[in-house]
């Protein structure tokens, strides 16, 4: 059997081999990358211009913040009702998704080609491109739960590399041909959804997490709950000075010039491939200090540019967009690290990274439009700007020092107290009963095989119902069949995955999925 298993998954061990080895061990993810890189495409194309200036200004973050609107509903419901989405329900979002947001590029499409002017509708367009556009990024990222730190770094930078072709080439287009370009490249994530379903055991692999990485401080949330609080709270102080830093000095959105819109294209890809070859190469911290470090590091940059180049702010702009991108794949990273080991349903995650990332970073764009005018004064936002970096890099840097040399227990969990609130919003919290953390874990444990032996989301339900003891009359009681039925899809279970007991059924789990 783990024989088997080694076969069927990517071998996610570092390698020093050279390129060749490297493309034959990733290459069969293409379906997920692509999709996610699509999904990116599509709405930076329509909700900030292609980049071919920071952003759309109020039509980026205005739009995002009346998207945030609606998703931060969705995610109270959620919280309320502690919802779980179904295989087939996830599958109808996210067809719904790709279409809604094709005929918001189609209608952007629309207004350049017939010359109308409406900032209303736009805006309105431009907010449902960024809502279908973020829940069909949700769907690809809910697809790599259960991969691995090195799996999961490459697949996210990849499609952030990617990406950042396709928006540059969009950019060197007009308006309406931009539009057209984008709805196709929303579409053509259809194929990668197909494709992608006979593939999903590609990114499940056996376990290359280190300790002091973040998968393996999301495996242990209870016990590390402070170090994913505070990483939420350095997340949102980043995000206020990416806000900033992207209308300096007076929130009106920066024009690149064609030298400096190709340097932030060749150094986003830059850092990307960087990344992805220092993590396949074992260097796991650059996922913790290291990321943090670089996107600090283009934030000074991006700050220093403003102040020395005041008549060429798009020199800081390109550094500005590049932090912006690096907090795109890590944000991306982070969350599929939520949706692995969280108890709630991943799209809990997603949004709520979502409404801290995203959220912080619009209203500190709409702050400064509305403070600027009061002061004038230039020194004083860059001032701002550099203690909010200070503040971020303390508060995230800290953490790390107090974790990896922590003596005492109780004195954590004191201190997490104290960030209960961003605790409990990020579904970090434990407030759950033992049976309620039993069963999503257990849920957790069938989703697994069902990807790793095809299960059908109905034979997913009894894995998960019989994995926790139920007898077959207590399954068919639970899921309104009859008992005969339930019988028939044990039997089915077992033939998939060659087990044949409950408890060899619960061994499994354990060495492979828990």
């Amino acid at each position: 059997m783990a024989e088997r298993m080694h076969e069927d998954t990517i071998r996610d061990t570092p390698r020093k081999s050279g390129l060749a080895d490297f493309f034959k061990t990733y290459l069969p993810l293409w379906p997920f990358v692509l999709g996610l890189a699509f999904a990116r495409s599509g709405l930076i194309v329509a909700s900030y211009g292609s980049y071919t200036q920071t952003d759309e200004g109020v039509f980026t973050d205005g739009g995002m913040l009346i998207a945030l609107f609606f998703l931060g509903i969705s995610w109270a419901v959620s919280a309320v009702r502690k919802t779980k989405y179904t295989k087939k329900q996830v599958g109808t979002l996210m067809a719904a998704s790709v279409a809604l947001e094709a005929v918001a590029l189609v209608g952007l499409t629309g207004m350049e080609f017939f010359a109308i002017h409406n900032d209303g509708i736009k805006l309105a367009l431009c907010a449902g491109c960024t809502l279908f556009g973020s829940l069909a990024l949700y769907y690809w990222l809910r697809r790599a739960r259960g991969s691995t730190t090195t799996i999961t770094a490459v697949y996210v930078f990849a499609a952030l590399f990617l990406s950042e072709i396709i928006i540059y080439l969009c950019a060197l287009l007009p308006h309406a041909v931009a539009y057209t370009v984008g709805a196709l490249f929303v579409v053509a994530q259809y194929p990668c959804i197909v494709v992608s379903r006979n593939r999903s055991k590609l990114l499940l692999a056996p376990p290359d997490t280190k300790a002091h990485d973040y998968f393996g401080f999301a495996k242990t949330l209870i016990s590390n709950k402070q170090f994913l609080a505070v990483t939420g709270i350095g997340i949102g102080l980043l995000s206020i000075v990416i806000g900033l830093l992207r209308g300096y000095p007076d929130g009106a959105p920066i024009a690149f010039e064609p030298a400096t819109r190709i340097a932030y294209m060749v150094l986003t890809m830059a850092l990307s491939a960087a990344i992805i070859v220092l993590v396949v190469r074992g260097k796991g911290q650059v996922m913790t200090i290291g990321i943090w470090i670089i996107m600090q590091t283009l934030a000074c940059l991006a700050l220093i540019a403003y102040t020395a180049f005041p008549e060429s702010l798009d020199i800081g702009a390109l550094f500005t967009t590049t932090l912006n991108a690096m907090m795109v794949g890590f944000t991306w990273y982070a969350v599929v690290a939520f949706m692995s080991y969280g108890w709630r349903d991943p799209y809990y995650y997603a949004i709520a990274c979502w409404l801290v990332w995203l959220g912080s970073r619009a209203i500190a764009r709409i702050v400064l439009i509305e403070m600027y005018p009061l002061s004038m004064n230039d020194s004083l936002i860059a001032t701002l700007m550099g203690a909010l970096i200070v503040v971020s890099a303390q508060s995230v840097f800290v953490q790390f020092i107090y974790i990896a040399k922590r003596e005492n227990e109780d004195e954590q969990e004191k201190v997490a107290s104290r960030h209960s609130a961003l605790v409990k919003f990020m579904g970090l919290d434990n407030n759950e009963s033992l049976s309620d953390m039993r069963q999503a874990t257990m849920e957790h444990n069938a989703e697994e095989m069902g990807k790793q032996f095809l299960l059908s989301e109905r034979e997913i339900e009894v894995l998960t119902l019989y994995a926790l003891g139920f007898t077959q009359k207590r399954v068919a009681e639970e899921l309104y069949i009859s008992q005969g039925t339930a019988h028939a899809h044990i039997k089915r279970i077992y033939a998939k995955t060659g087990l044949h007991s409950r408890q060899e059924i619960l061994d499994y789990m354990k060495q492979y999925t828990s």
